[in-house]
């Protein structure tokens, strides 16, 4: 698969620099599509490659097949102008633009490859562990960003640009509500390192499906989609706006990003572990008093229900795609360490999903979340 992917960058960046010396560097570890540093004539370029819109856990699980079937259905998917990779291509030039958030540059597209330039600067992720007292300001500093973005409504758009429903429930629902999900996270939690998490995973997905029912939607505007602290860099200097790389944008409420960065964030903090991690929780907890704040007291309540529904269903779909990675599929550090966490990371899910379904004050399970997460990154 890898080699494959390799041979289409190579031929793809010789068609794009015909007269360059291309270099592969290095593979650069996902679950979910295959990027790869090369360099031409000397210039970095990142090379990003999707097989048929599906994870490369799914994808090695034999969700499209055999290797010869899935690479026949690869050759005509390519070509279409909904592929994942055109997708991504659209919404790079979409946001370039308008007046927020700032994305990455788009280098070149072909057969099927993107290339995008590097961006110079600090993640979000790395700021939030070596500057945990501003936490707040960066998370601010963030949204702010979005806000052009979330104002514009799903009658606002240009071809191309969105693709299939990829909002948090929908992904869920696609991922645990069909009839062989139990089989799934059965095969997933097979070894007896992991036995014990499958009653665990069935209670957390009967639950979490329940509760996103009884969630309202809200109003829906653009969402960045695929919103992730490593996903927002921080050039370096003063005074200069964030840029955002990798969007998955769609239409959803604009609490699904925030959703979505609580979520990751609380990921990062159980992987990791650090000694800040008890300042960034009590930064995210500010940012999402003051971004309640905006509203009438009366609609807090749904919003924060709405919020930790999303983000337990958001963090269960991203701990389940690690743990159902096959051997020898290289992930990020930070996917080695939720592994071994997983326990921990699961029976906090399960707590709260039980919360949530017993109707407890949102607040109460929010003041709940907050700490039970501080202790799981400082275990």
């Amino acid at each position: 698969m890898f080699d494959h992917a390799d041979r289409r960058i190579a031929a793809a960046a010789a068609a794009l620099w015909p007269d360059a010396r291309i270099e592969l560097g290095l593979h650069v570890p996902s679950p979910t599509t295959y990027v790869r540093r090369i360099q031409v004539d000397g210039r970095i370029v990142y090379a990003k490659y999707s097989f048929l819109g599906m994870s490369l856990v799914s994808l090695l699980r034999g969700s499209a097949g055999t290797w010869p079937q899935a690479l026949a259905a690869q050759e005509l998917y390519v070509q279409r102008p909904d592929s994942l990779i055109r997708r991504e291509a659209a919404q790079l030039a979409f946001l370039s633009r308008l007046p927020g958030p700032r994305p990455g540059l788009l280098a070149g597209l072909h057969d099927g490859v993107l290339f995008t330039t590097p961006v110079t600067g600090t993640p979000l992720s790395q700021a939030l562990l070596t500057q945990p007292a501003r936490t707040t300001d960066l998370l601010d500093l963030t949204f702010n960003e979005l806000r052009p973005l979330h104002g514009r409504g799903p009658g606002i758009t240009d071809p191309g640009v969105i693709g299939t429903d990829r909002s948090i429930t929908s992904t869920f629902a696609r991922k645990f509500g069909q009839p062989d999900a139990h089989s799934y996270i059965d095969e997933l939690t097979s070894g007896h390192e992991r036995v014990h998490l499958a009653p665990v995973l069935h209670r957390i997905v009967h639950r979490l499906l329940a509760a996103g029912l009884s969630v309202p939607t809200g109003r829906r505007s653009f969402c960045y989609g695929d919103l992730k602290p490593e996903h927002v860099i921080f050039p370096a200097g003063s005074g200069q706006r964030p840029v955002f790389i990798d969007p998955g944008l769609m239409f959803a409420s604009p609490d699904s990003d925030r959703a979505k960065l609580i979520s990751r964030t609380v990921l990062l903090l159980a992987a990791v572990r650090p000694a800040g991690a008890g300042q960034v929780i009590d930064g995210l907890g500010r940012h999402v008093d003051t971004h309640l704040d905006r509203t009438t007291r009366v609609h807090q309540p749904a919003i924060l229900r709405q919020l930790l529904t999303w983000w337990l269903m958001d963090t269960t779909s991203i701990l389940t795609t690690y743990l159902a990675a096959p051997f020898g599929l290289p992930l990020p550090h930070t996917g080695h360490a939720l592994t071994t966490h997983a326990s921990a990371i699961l029976t906090v899910v399960d707590s709260l999903a039980g919360q949530l379904e017993r109707r407890l004050p949102a607040r109460q399970v929010w003041n709940n979340a907050l700490a039970a997460v501080r202790v799981v990154a400082a275990a």
